[in-house]
């Protein structure tokens, strides 16, 4: 059972070094290992084993232009495969209840533009690949 309860918002998220924050809407990611198997003669069961890590993710952002605005950050980035995406949960010193996800090396394959006639546009990227780390050390 959950002991506390938070808000979704981070309090800072960057791409490639580039503060986003008041441009995206939602992120979405997912951190892990990919599976292997290290099951030998005599097991009764397959066991397993973390292999290299696994990133897959998803964001919402605010269409804005100019230098240093998400199109030109986004365009920037897209087929480079070297992109740093970094999340901190709140403002202050990090801690276990206070991490901050930095995510290396990924790939943003395409850029997906849409524009709508009296609607906000908005850029529904995703990224995978790459390395993660959770740093929660003040």
């Amino acid at each position: 059972m959950a002991t506390t309860t938070y808000l979704s918002q981070p309090s800072s998220i960057t791409i490639g070094g580039v503060d986003v924050t008041d441009q995206c809407s939602a992120i979405t990611f997912t951190l892990g290992n990919a599976p292997l198997t290290s099951t030998a003669f005599g097991d009764t069961g397959e066991r397993m084993v973390a292999g290299l890590q696994t990133v897959d993710g998803s964001m919402e952002l605010y269409a804005s232009y100019g230098a240093g605005e998400v199109e030109a950050v986004l365009n920037d980035e897209v087929g480079m495969g070297d992109t740093e995406i970094v999340v901190t949960h709140e403002a202050g010193a990090l801690s276990a209840s206070n991490p901050e996800y930095t995510i290396t090396n990924t790939f943003i394959a395409d850029v997906p533009t849409a524009m709508s006639q009296g609607e906000l546009q908005v850029y529904s990227v995703t990224f995978s690949g790459g390395t993660w780390v959770r740093d929660i050390t003040p």
